[in-house]
């Protein structure tokens, strides 16, 4: 920035010092209308050509220092514009990875819930079949056992019948002389035995 203003005060400094004198020179041709016109032409030359040689003075140095500069700036833009760039596709491509891992993963956890459902369904349908072949077990159990109590009860109420009868039987067959028959036998056994 400071050259460029030294260059701009220089340059300034250099038209007001040169300023009256091409003036003066531009009158002067001017006024002799009947002088030669290249005269004129070549005074204009003269004046474009002082303005041409301070301005490239005093730029000379600060217009390629500014394009230089300015080149440096669109290398520096183009280079983060190109690492910006490489950056971005890595990172699409990661997340292109990503989604296509997490694809793989939908797949997996899809295949796995299936079969994790298949086995819970034959474990369920072994629990069933388990239970109903105890309960079956029980029920039978419980009807062997009914069964049982029943044939008990049967012959306990058949035994006491048969006894009942068999009193019956004995009281209206059995009279007062068979029993001391049967005392007297028992006790003649009895006497056998000893």
């Amino acid at each position: 920035m400071g050259r460029l203003r030294r260059a701009w005060t220089w340059t300034v400094a250099t038209a007001a010092l040169w300023a009256p004198a091409l003036a003066a020179a531009s009158e002067a041709a001017g006024e002799g209308g009947g002088r030669n016109p290249w005269v004129g032409l070549l005074l204009k030359f003269v004046n474009f050509a002082i303005l041409v040689g301070i301005l490239y003075f005093a730029l000379r140095k600060s217009i390629p220092q500014a394009l230089a500069d300015r080149r440096e700036n669109i290398r520096r833009a183009l280079e983060e514009a190109r690492r910006a760039k490489e950056e971005a596709e890595a990172k699409l491509q990661r997340y292109k990875e990503r989604v296509a891992r997490l694809e793989d993963e939908i797949r997996r956890l899809k295949a796995d819930f299936e079969a994790e459902g298949r086995r819970q369904h034959e474990r369920i349908l072994a629990e069933a079949e388990r239970a109903a072949e105890a309960l079956k077990r029980q029920a039978e159990s419980a009807a062997e056992n009914e069964l049982k109590r029943a044939r008990d009860a049967l012959r306990t109420d058949a035994a006491e019948l048969a006894v009942r009868l068999a009193e019956e039987i004995l009281r209206k067959a059995y009279t007062l002389e068979d029993q001391k028959k049967a005392v007297s036998f028992t006790v003649q056994r009895i006497e056998e035995l000893h």
